[in-house]
């Protein structure tokens, strides 16, 4: 059986080596976290204040109007977009800042942080698998919505991103009729009128997205780990700095 005294210099040699490590792991994280979150806030904001996109809040319709657009799926979209990238760039600074700093308290702040958002990540994981048939229902609405705006001003944005999702789920428009306008260019080019009629979108989101409920789960899951993972290098870290000021 080892000696404390050697057990106790092996733990100080591997807290030093995993405590370097995990500064710089620490700081890339943060880096690509913050990257990450703005992305998504400079999304948000064009979605929010894009001329076109603008259009819809302005759109007062009576809710039986089927030619109506809903706004309520497209601004739950927007208000997640915009928060989340403003949470994620705000502690992805601050974790930058207590790992190149190394402040016991800093990082004591920003683990605390990381485990709130890792349960945040879990815990919308299950209510994402639990209530997943509305929000597949919710993703077709806001198919809905975005085809109607691009066929209200034709814009070209919107457009690109309706030829992606016409391509990936091989469907056409809310009625599976390609239409001779603007918005038919982006559906998939048929040979003849026998094969013109393919599925609604609508109704092809919400059947794609059926079986996709345990993928996203273990999507959120997965991130809600990977923090977990970063707050245990970050205590390793505050662990590391506490043990070198104690032997000043």
């Amino acid at each position: 059986m080892k000696p404390v005294a050697e057990i106790r210099s092996e733990f100080i040699v591997v807290l030093d080596k995993s405590g370097h490590g995990c500064k710089y792991i620490l700081i890339v994280f943060n880096i690509i976290f913050a990257v990450v979150g703005f992305t998504s806030l400079v999304f948000g904001l064009w979605l929010n204040f894009h001329g076109n996109s603008r259009d819809m809040f302005d759109i007062s319709t009576a809710k039986n109007n089927q030619e109506g657009i809903d706004l309520e799926v497209f601004e739950i979209a927007v208000y997640v977009l915009v928060i989340l990238g403003l949470v994620m760039v705000i502690v992805g600074s601050f974790g930058d800042y207590a790992a190149c700093s190394e402040k016991k308290m800093a990082l004591q702040v920003f683990s605390v942080l990381l485990f709130l958002l890792a349960m945040a990540e879990i815990t919308v994981g299950l209510l994402a698998y639990f209530t997943w048939d509305e929000i597949a229902e919710n993703l077709g609405k806001l198919y809905a919505d975005l085809y109607k705006l691009c066929v209200k001003n034709k814009d070209k944005d919107i457009a690109g991103l309706l030829t992606f999702i016409h391509s990936m789920l091989h469907c056409c428009g809310l009625t599976g009729v390609q239409p001779n306008d603007f918005v038919g260019k982006t559906c998939l080019k048929v040979d003849d009128a026998e094969h013109s009629h393919m599925q609604s979108c609508r109704e092809n989101i919400t059947t794609f997205s059926d079986n996709k409920a345990p993928v996203v789960l273990g999507c959120f899951v997965g991130t809600g780990a990977i923090l977990i993972g970063e707050v245990i290098c970050t205590c390793l870290l505050a662990l590391k700095i506490h043990r070198d000021s104690d032997s000043r």
